[in-house]
């Protein structure tokens, strides 16, 4: 309770420095959301209007997921989601679902554009789901050469990527439209990420996993 009261006190005496403000959910909330002003801690300010922070905060906890939102000068909207490895990617999911309400009322998601992931590895459990349907679709380790990056981009649009992506974003009237990539490559599994091992106890998770740099394109429900 000790380090409860002292992070309240230091998000308290940040405030009017960050700009930081708070989301109950009820008068006696089960969790509250966070929102800090990160535009001037993220490379191209001179590019957008805002950008801000959000971070979902329990009596007991306050997470290590702290996503991004962002708007460009020209009005277009992205999402950073910066994954943390000690969190599931399931977790940072279910997370994402409640901060997505908060979010859309300071941010038009109307104006989504797109959801940079980052390093695919680092999403841990959604990187092992992906890599099997990878290697079940490309019957294995298929050429990455940068000749190859449209066909992988159109890939993960349409795999467990994209679906969990699509199921959160359907209630906003989002949907993915395509995806992205840049340094394509496979990597083994490392210690720091965190993995869901109940989920693998019987399934043979690959020697090594797709990694890419990776953005999701998001449209309007036509």
């Amino acid at each position: 309770m000790k380090n409860i009261f002292l992070l309240f006190l230091v998000l308290s005496a940040c405030q009017s420095k960050n700009n930081l403000e708070i989301e109950s959910t009820s008068q006696v909330p089960e969790y509250s959301i966070f929102s800090i002003d990160v535009n001037d801690q993220l490379a191209g300010s001179a590019y957008r209007k805002r950008a801000t922070g959000y971070q979902l905060i329990t009596l007991l906890d306050s997470s290590l997921f702290i996503p991004s939102f962002s708007e460009s000068n020209e009005g277009a909207v992205s999402i950073r989601l910066s994954l943390h490895p000690q969190l599931t990617y399931e977790k940072q999911l279910d997370q994402m679902r409640l901060i997505l309400p908060v979010a859309a009322k300071a941010y038009n998601l109307d104006s989504l554009r797109g959801i940079y992931l980052g390093r695919l590895v680092q999403s841990g459990d959604l990187a092992i789901e992906v890599t099997i349907e990878y290697l079940q679709i490309f019957g294995g380790y298929a050429s990455t050469a940068t000749t190859e990056y449209e066909k992988i981009g159109v890939f993960l649009s349409k795999s467990k990527l994209g679906q969990d992506w699509n199921e959160i974003l359907q209630p906003y009237g989002l949907q993915v439209t395509g995806a992205s990539v840049e340094k394509v490559f496979y990597t083994r599994p490392y210690g720091p990420i965190k993995i869901d091992s109940s989920r693998y106890s019987n399934i043979e998770i690959p020697d090594q996993l797709l990694d890419c740099m990776t953005w999701l394109e998001i449209r309007k429900l036509q």
